[in-house]
């Protein structure tokens, strides 16, 4: 049962590594730069759609890939919660619950979407990703911005 909770963690360890990626090539970002916020959310919600869609695939009742988002969304919330190492002299509670309400959030919208019976529907699961890319870039920039 805690299968998803792990995914999410190498999920999250997966992503990081796609981020740096970029580096190794000699591209740049300047840390905080838009282009940075949108990479990042976009890699993460990729990631996390990948995750979720192999997981769905694997269920023989695929009303349960519910508990399981949300899992993967804990796994990876908490992974990058412990990864960040948010500076103590700031008040947490704002970014803190903001990491946990984006990740778990967007993994549930995704499972909501494969439990619909809608994975025949690639249009629509692309719109889905990238509605949650925008979600995820929003929360960034917010955070970035004023917090």
């Amino acid at each position: 049962m805690l299968l998803p909770f792990f995914e999410g963690i190498i999920a999250a360890i997966g992503s990081l590594i796609l981020e740096l990626a970029p580096t190794l090539f000699g591209f740049n970002f300047t840390e905080g730069s838009l282009l940075f916020l949108f990479f990042g959310a976009t890699v993460e919600e990729t990631v996390k759609f990948i995750f979720i869609y192999n997981r769905y695939l694997k269920l023989s009742a695929k009303e349960q890939i519910l508990p399981g988002t949300i899992l993967l969304g804990l796994g990876f919330a908490l992974t990058e919660l412990f990864l960040k190492q948010l500076p103590v002299e700031k008040n947490l509670f704002l970014p803190v619950a903001g990491i946990f309400l984006v990740h778990i959030s967007t993994t549930l919208l995704l499972g909501i979407l494969l439990r619909k019976n809608r994975q025949k529907n690639r249009l629509f699961s692309f719109f889905i990703v990238l509605f949650n890319i925008f979600i995820h870039f929003s929360y960034n920039l917010f955070v970035l911005r004023y917090l």
